[in-house]
């Protein structure tokens, strides 16, 4: 392929393997298969165009090239040039092994009370090729195993779901099946005594995985830089402005070894942590090569695609609101609700709005956890909530997902440690 004729041109060749094991109750359900295919994006007269497909990597080409033609826009990038090969290798696992592993974690999380167990394993393995004609070639392995339990049971007309979650980027043998699913299954039991919270404000505690649900929903989509440039977060325009506490620290990092990990995105450029807010100050957002140039800041690695037909968009990775220095006793020292891990919600990046239902509750007395509580909904604003936070403890924890946005799916992971929020709305 001659990519030198084009003012700018990209190419992306991928291989990839998938193997998904679903059970619920007894049943057992197994598929598996490879795909292969390329893609090419060229820039031109200030317009992309993008074309996908398994033929001629030159008929892609050009045909991006004539889509690109077919308008006249004002997009400007500063393309990288690195040559880099990268081996990060995932070898799938014994699917007939992984099976009876999974069965038998199944088996574990029968009860009298449970009246259903779920059971996800998905297994990718993928090999990536990137060239660009400023001289590109990068290359680059990866691959994860993701792990999905839910324990439903039911008791005096009340139904209760317990979720939990692991990964493993070297393969099903580091993942600790059967502790996963028991702790599905006593979640799920010790929902059934739970009593539905009360309404009002309340100081609160969150759990690293409620940190980590806020960081990413809340304010991570706010930082993509694609929602800024088109005027559609309420954090446009604030840099530099103080938007929290100074307690208030976040962090997008694809460089940390977690779930959402990545050497080079999906553009060619080397993957960066990008700092969000600092010390309450807001710092910056996550950019691809178009909405860099755009905002004037530099490129940081954060633009992904979730296969080689779609094109590249502003996407997290890990994203971690930092530890601070409270002891976890300081962090619990209210009269309030302790909220642990998330079951769902939505959020408003215009508006700031939003609203988070937590998997589990606590009601706190002088420090202590005293009675547990379900169905606790939390709404509120993401600058107000920012400026609320008034303890950060020492503790981290992070938490696998998979993030979903105009139709793409990516690997992420989110965290931080217990933090302390006055006055949150719980309904």
């Amino acid at each position: 392929m001659d990519l030198s004729k084009y003012d700018y041109a990209e190419v992306r060749i991928e291989e990839s393997s998938e193997s998904i094991t679903s059970i619920k109750n007894d049943e057992v359900s197994h598929s598996s298969g490879k795909t292969e295919g390329r893609c090419a994006r060229v820039l031109e007269n200030g317009s992309w165009g993008f074309a996908s497909g398994t033929g001629d990597v030159n008929i892609l080409l050009d045909r991006a090239q004539r889509l690109a033609r077919l308008s006249k826009g004002k997009i400007r990038i500063e393309p990288p040039g690195h040559r880099k090969e990268i081996v990060g290798r995932f070898e799938h696992g014994d699917s007939e092994g992984q099976i009876k592993a999974l069965l038998e974690a199944a088996r574990e999380m029968k009860g009298d009370a449970i009246t259903s167990q779920i059971i996800n394993y998905t297994e990718i393995a993928l090999k990536t090729g990137f060239y660009n004609s400023h001289g590109a070639r990068i290359i680059q392995e990866s691959g994860y195993g993701y792990l999905s339990c839910s324990a439903i049971a039911k008791s005096n007309g009340i139904i209760q779901r317990g979720s939990e979650r692991t990964w493993s980027r070297s393969g099903f043998q580091d993942i600790d099946l059967l502790a996963v699913a028991n702790k599905s299954k006593e979640k799920a039991l010790r929902l059934l005594k739970a009593e539905p919270p009360p309404k009002g404000r309340f100081d609160t505690v969150f759990d690293p995985e409620m940190t980590g649900v806020f960081s990413h929903e809340a304010v991570g989509h706010a930082c993509e830089a694609d929602s800024i440039v088109d005027g559609e977060s309420i954090l446009a325009g604030k840099t530099g402005r103080e938007i929290g506490t100074e307690l208030v620290t976040i962090v997008d990092d694809p460089t940390a070894t977690d779930f959402g990990h990545y050497v080079y995105d999906e553009e060619g450029v080397l993957a960066k942590p990008a700092v969000l807010i600092e010390k309450g100050i807001l710092k910056g957002y996550m950019n691809s090569l178009e909405t860099a140039c755009n905002l004037r800041e530099q490129p940081n690695g954060h633009a992904r695609a979730d296969s080689y037909d779609q094109v590249p968009i502003v996407r997290m990775s890990n994203t971690y609101f930092q530890k601070g220095d409270h002891s976890l006793q300081d962090v619990f020292d209210i009269d309030g609700i302790y909220l642990k891990g998330m079951k769902g919600g939505s959020v408003d990046t215009f508006s700031g709005g939003f609203m988070f239902k937590a998997e589990e509750a606590w009601e706190i007395k002088k420090g202590e956890r005293v009675k547990i509580m379900r169905d606790a909904v939390i709404s509120g604003n993401i600058l107000e909530t920012m400026a609320n936070v008034t303890a950060v403890g020492k503790d981290f924890g992070t938490s696998p997902g998979i993030c979903g946005k105009f139709g793409q799916s990516v690997p992420v992971s989110d965290g931080g440690p217990h933090i302390q929020v006055k006055g949150v709305a719980i309904g």
